[in-house]
């Protein structure tokens, strides 16, 4: 696995635009209810959620949407969702508890979710307010461009991995930054020190497979 992240180092990057930074808006139940349509996957079950006017996924090819119901503590994950202005509708979408363990299924268990391993969409993403601070309190999430096919890591519940090559990181497997190296000795900016501690103290899980080794953010 070191081979694989050492040749993804080049492209690394922190992922926090609105193309592909996560989208993630609050809700109340006083905001409009919606029956969200399903278009391509796990469509069986009929969702309802309360979204507020205004909120926007992302504009990247993913267009996810998170959405968290601060009344209920629901969060919504919503995989190329749209909005057509009198209905909501996704590829697919998927309820989970805010505060739960982080992946759509239990432990063991194989399910889909709007990210590929099978967490929760909003799971490690990097808060504006946690740069802010000067700390993050969490393990990171991150994506690799070629995550190993048919091979998942705890905890993860799917995998859309597309690489057969042996040295390749299945996904939720767990990286973590070697907590010798000193980071502030570096002369990186402050919020890329904030990121790095936590990659040394908490590690980051593949969660998807992607254009390049990006670290989750909150889209701006």
């Amino acid at each position: 696995m070191q081979t694989a992240i050492a040749s993804a180092a080049g492209s690394a990057n922190f992922a926090n635009t609105s193309a592909w930074g996560r989208a993630m808006v609050f809700s109340h139940n006083s905001d409009p209810l919606y029956t969200v349509g399903c278009s391509m996957y796990d469509c069986g079950t009929a969702i309802s959620f309360h979204i507020p006017l205004g909120a926007t996924p992302e504009t990247g090819s993913d267009h996810h949407l998170v959405v968290i119901n601060l009344d209920t503590n629901e969060e919504l994950d919503m995989w190329l969702a749209s909005f057509s202005g009198s209905n909501w509708s996704a590829g697919s979408r998927y309820l989970t508890a805010a505060n739960g363990w982080g992946a759509l299924c239990a432990q063991g268990q194989h399910c889909g979710a709007a990210v590929a391993a099978g967490f929760a969409a909003f799971g490690g993403v990097v808060r504006p307010e946690e740069i802010q601070q000067g700390h993050i309190d969490h393990a990171l999430a991150i994506t690799v461009s070629l995550s190993r096919s048919g091979l998942i890591a705890c905890p993860a519940t799917h995998t859309d991995g597309p690489s057969t090559d042996p040295n390749s990181i299945p996904e939720a497997a767990r990286i973590q930054l070697d907590p010798a190296f000193n980071v502030d000795g570096q002369s990186w900016p402050q919020w890329q020190k904030v990121i790095a501690h936590a990659l040394q103290t908490y590690g980051a899980y593949i969660y998807d497979t992607g254009g390049s080794m990006a670290v989750a953010g909150q889209g701006n």
